[in-house]
């Protein structure tokens, strides 16, 4: 599993440049750094909405007694976006505007809960701790009672 880390780590830095490159030869040097940079910009602007919007309506779930759980994972989603947009190059500016599109990240949550279950307790009610115990008495207490 490591060295698939390893392999990622150093696949995804050699796919940015091949792709900057492939732009700069399509549009230009000067037009794929602006793309770069604007795809950047566009981005962060959609991070900083929808992260509060988010914000927002978990807050308002909160307020009722809801564990807000979807916009928990929408919120993890806006925020892997914006530390995607921070990295430079398309491939990652591409995963970042598809994390901040609605329609994506609910099918990423949709099949991440066909393939992800969460622990439950086996049966329901009380935790019962079993233990055992020794009475101590305090100094001045036993000095009372003789």
């Amino acid at each position: 599993m490591a060295w698939l880390l390893i392999a990622g780590l150093i696949a995804i830095p050699v796919v940015e440049i091949a792709l900057f490159i492939k732009a700069a030869q399509w549009v230009g040097l000067l037009a794929a750094i602006l793309l770069a940079v604007g795809a950047g910009l566009i981005g962060l602007v959609l991070v900083r909405a929808q992260g509060l919007r988010a914000m927002l309506r978990a807050k308002a779930q909160m307020d009722r007694g809801e564990m807000p759980v979807s916009e928990m994972f929408d919120g993890i989603c806006v925020a892997l976006a914006g530390g995607l947009l921070i990295l430079p190059g398309f491939l990652s500016d591409a995963l970042a505007i598809l994390l901040l599109l609605p329609p994506v990240r609910l099918l990423l949550k949709l099949w991440l809960g066909r393939h992800f279950t969460a622990a439950r307790p086996a049966q329901p009610g009380p935790t019962i701790i079993d233990g055992d115990y020794t009475v101590v008495e305090s100094r001045d207490q036993h000095i009372g009672r003789d």
